[in-house]
């Protein structure tokens, strides 16, 4: 089955929406609100995070809790996602009990509680999801990578946000925001499973076509007290009526020293030339060093070339990188290649776990060597048709699942602004050549600046010389 390349349909509110059979006994639904941690006030980081934990939490007609209660019930999951480009709640449940999923779905989308209670409590979940990263040993190192990998853009706060900057953050504000970012207009509804499509239809309407989209927030009323009733999955679903009633945001702005960033396009500086930072690490077992490259924005038509100059590199395990510095050399306890690409800039990070005995600067030396190595060293063909192979494999299956579908679909929309933008990547890096790939790394990795971070045990912290 291939990834569609799909135009997704729009209902009269403007919400979006699409739905992709898949065999098996699953269903999953995906909302997604192009809305991230790019899109956060400054001097408010984390408030998409916030808003969108105010919204997975409770509504009109779901009791805070009530909705996870009601899924694990079912036999089903479900998540929220907060990147730098997008806020995502993904469930997945028995085909069954899909028409009630897209009841509950379009209750939390319409008619979220956005109360000194529920925000109370979304501050604290916050709090607690900004701490758990906090306990890997190498932690400080994945933040110097995103603060110092981008100069300039928001993406540097990362998306899971600073609680301390929103501690006194009122509930005027927070409803100010999601009227203006978190609206039907904003946002993507993908299904897929199995399910009867002209069922899935009838559904959407009957479900998110009525949801008004949010007034502008100067306009909007201060909104009542919401109560909760108890609902089940199990019980019919609510009327249209009552699922559709769109909350209310309150005409309270933002501080002025937390104004968002302006619509549209961020752009990130490019980095003038390349610098080194040295790292502490005092509970890592072993030093590190990662190498950072800036990358284009996600929809740049060179993303294919990179996509295939990754695999090459480091997709599986038997990527260049992993061949040379773990087999061949055991430099390296383990690494990674990963190409983060953003909707306005990205990132091409390479990392990796000293072995014993080792410290950060050599293990940084060799794998510079072998990433620039892949301009020099001709691409054979069995190299190239394996790493082509790898991204088939990740782009198209027969074995797709219903989860991961609904996830590829909704996240493509949300940073590529066309979800069918891996298939149409797959007919790119199909046709290229060795030479092609080997010709783009000398322009843009070989002659590019890199940061190199080099984290040492109890090692001094510092710009190297």
């Amino acid at each position: 089955m291939t990834v569609p390349s799909l135009e997704p349909q729009r209902l009269p509110n403007g919400l979006l929406w699409l739905a992709r059979p898949v065999a098996g006994t699953q269903a999953a639904v995906r909302v997604v609100y192009r809305c991230g941690g790019r899109d956060d006030p400054t001097g408010r980081s984390g408030l998409t995070h916030l808003v969108l934990r105010l919204v997975a939490g409770a509504s009109r007609y779901l009791a805070p809790g009530q909705f996870n209660h009601l899924i694990a019930a079912a036999g089903g999951r479900s998540v929220i996602e907060i990147d730098e480009d997008f806020a995502a709640l993904q469930t997945v449940v028995p085909a069954q009990q899909l028409e009630r999923v897209l009841w509950a779905e379009a209750e939390r989308m319409s008619n979220p509680r956005l109360e000194p209670d529920t925000l109370a409590t979304a501050k604290l979940q916050l709090r607690q999801a900004v701490q758990a990263p906090r306990l890997n040993p190498y932690a400080r190192l994945d933040l110097a990578v995103q603060r110092s990998g981008y100069l300039t853009h928001p993406y540097q706060r990362g998306a899971l946000g600073d609680p301390e900057q929103l501690k006194d953050l009122d509930v005027d504000a927070v409803r100010a925001f999601h009227a203006g970012r978190f609206g039907c207009d904003r946002a993507l509804l993908v299904i897929t499973g199995a399910f009867d499509e002209a069922a899935v239809a009838r559904w959407v309407m009957h479900y998110f076509g009525s949801i008004r989209p949010p007034m502008p927030a100067a306009a909007s009323p201060l909104p009542s007290s919401a109560s909760s009733s108890a609902a089940s999955l199990a019980s019919p679903p609510v009327s249209p009526s009552a699922a559709s009633s769109t909350s209310s945001a309150s005409s309270a702005a933002l501080p002025a020293s937390a104004s968002a960033p302006a619509p549209g396009d961020l752009r990130e500086s490019r980095r003038p030339q390349s610098q080194t930072l040295k790292l502490s690490l005092a509970q890592a077992p072993l030093p590190a060093a990662a190498l950072v490259w800036q990358v284009p924005r996600a929809d740049d038509p060179s993303t294919p070339m990179w996509q295939l100059a990754h695999a090459l590199l480091g997709l599986g395990r038997s990527g260049r990188l992993t061949d040379t510095l773990v087999d061949e050399k055991a430099l390296a306890h383990q690494l990674s290649l990963r190409l983060d690409a953003h909707r306005d800039a990205g990132l091409l990070i390479a990392q990796a776990l000293a072995a014993h005995g080792q410290t950060a600067a050599p293990v940084a030396q060799a794998l510079q060597q072998e990433v620039l190595r892949l301009a020099d060293e001709p691409v054979t063909d069995e190299e190239l048709n394996k790493a082509k192979a790898l991204l088939r494999r990740q782009t198209l299956s027969d074995d797709w699942t219903a989860d991961r579908l609904a996830r590829s679909l909704g996240t493509a929309w949300a940073v590529r602004g066309d979800a069918g933008a891996p298939a149409k990547d797959m007919a790119a890096w199909m046709k290229l050549s060795g030479a092609d790939v080997q010709q783009f790394w000398r322009k843009q990795v070989v002659q590019a600046p890199v940061l190199t971070l080099l984290a040492d045990i109890g090692a001094a912290a510092g710009v190297a010389a």
